[in-house]
C-alpha cells in the first residue's frame, strides 16, 4: 500500500521502506527528494493488528512534519538545486529541533481541542441531567465533530491553507489512479476521485466516533477522571480505528466496509479540493519517485538472493 500527505505546494508518498516528497518551486519547475524511511519509524511490531494503527499516528507526524519543513524550504528558497543540503528532510539539528517543536504542538493542541474542551462542553449537561450514557455520548460526538469541521473549515479560508487541500486532491487522485491500475498520467489521474477511504481525515472521524464508544462507560465519573481514560485509551482505539480503515479500502465494494467509511468520506469534501494539472503532476513525481525507489530496492534484494543461493 502506498500512502501520501499535502504539503506546502507539494506532494509526500510514503511506500513501505522509502519515502518521497515532490514540490513545486517558484520558478515552475518540481524538486524531488527521496529517503529511506527512519528504522526508528519501522519496528518490528508495525506489521501487527491493532499495533499498526498507533505507529500510523506516529509515523505520520514525524514523516509528515519532515516532509512539511523540506517543501518550506524549497518554496522559500524559490531555486534550491536539488542536491543542496538544504533538500533533504534530515537536513540539521535545528531543522529536526523545530520539527520536533511543531509535533509536541500540534499534539497538545489535538488533545487539548478533541479531548479537554468536548469533555468541558458536555460537563454541565452532565451535571444538569440525568442522561443516560448513550445521550452524553451522542452529545460527545457532536461538539467533537463541530469542533473538527469547524476547524477545518475556518482554516480552509486561507488560501494557502486552500492550495494545501488542492494538494490533497491530487495525492488521492494519483493513490486512486495507481490502485485502479491505470497509467499515472495527468489525464488519467484527473479523472479520479479526490476522496479516498484510507486517508487521515477518515482515520480522524473513525477514531473521534470510536473513542466515544470507548469512554461511554465513563461518563458517571467527574471530568478529571474522564479526560485521564481518554488519554490511556487513545493508543487501544487509534489501533482499532486503523483496522477498520484498512478493511474499508480493501473491500470499496462491501456495504458494510463502505458504511463505515462514508462519515470519513463526506469530511475529505472540507480537507481536499479540485486540484490544477500542474498539482497533478507534482503528485505523480512523488509517487513515481518512491515507486522507483521501492522497485530498486526489491531488484536490489532479489540479486542478492541469487548471489547467495548460488
Amino acid at each position: 500500500m502506498y500512502g501520501g500527505q499535502a504539503v506546502i505546494e507539494g506532494v509526500m508518498m510514503r511506500g513501505p521502506r522509502d519515502f518521497a516528497v515532490a514540490a513545486r518551486r517558484a520558478d515552475g519547475t518540481v524538486a524531488i527528494t527521496c529517503e529511506e524511511v527512519p528504522k526508528s519509524l519501522r519496528p518490528a511490531w508495525q506489521k501487527l493488528p491493532f499495533f499498526r494503527g498507533s505507529y500510523a499516528l506516529v509515523d505520520s507526524m514525524a514523516l509528515g512534519t519532515k516532509a512539511l519543513f523540506w517543501a518550506a524550504k524549497v518554496a522559500e528558497a524559490g531555486t534550491t538545486d536539488r542536491k543542496d543540503t538544504s533538500a533533504s528532510p534530515s537536513a540539521s539539528k535545528a531543522t529536526d529541533m523545530a520539527i520536533g517543536g511543531a509535533m509536541v504542538t500540534g499534539l497538545i493542541m489535538a488533545i487539548g481541542l478533541f479531548k479537554v474542551l468536548p469533555q468541558l462542553l458536555i460537563e454541565p449537561v452532565r451535571n444538569a441531567t440525568n442522561w443516560a450514557p448513550w445521550q452524553l455520548g451522542l452529545v460527545d460526538v457532536v461538539v467533537r465533530l463541530c469542533i473538527f469541521t469547524g476547524y477545518i473549515s475556518l482554516v480552509a479560508r486561507m488560501n494557502h491553507v486552500n492550495r494545501v487541500f488542492m494538494y490533497h486532491g491530487a495525492e488521492h487522485k494519483a493513490i486512486n489512479a495507481l490502485e485502479h491500475g491505470k497509467d499515472l498520467t495527468v489525464a488519467n489521474v484527473q479523472a479520479e476521485s479526490r476522496l479516498h477511504p484510507r486517508c487521515g481525515t477518515s482515520f480522524v472521524v473513525l477514531v473521534i466516533v470510536l473513542s466515544v464508544l470507548a469512554v461511554s462507560p465513563f461518563y458517571g465519573l467527574p471530568i478529571w477522571y474522564r479526560i485521564p481514560i481518554q488519554l490511556l485509551l487513545l493508543m487501544p482505539v487509534a489501533g482499532v480505528g486503523f483496522e477498520l480503515l484498512r478493511l474499508a479500502g480493501k473491500f470499496r465494494d462491501n456495504p458494510i466496509a463502505a458504511a463505515v467509511s462514508r462519515p470519513g468520506m463526506w469530511t475529505q469534501l472540507l480537507t481536499t479540493r479540485e486540484p490544477d494539472d500542474s498539482m497533478v503532476e507534482v503528485a505523480i513525481a512523488s509517487l513515481k519517485a518512491v515507486m522507483d525507489a521501492e522497485e530498486n530496492r526489491h531488484m536490489t534484494a532479489s540479486s542478492a538472493d541469487a548471489i547467495t543461493v548460488s
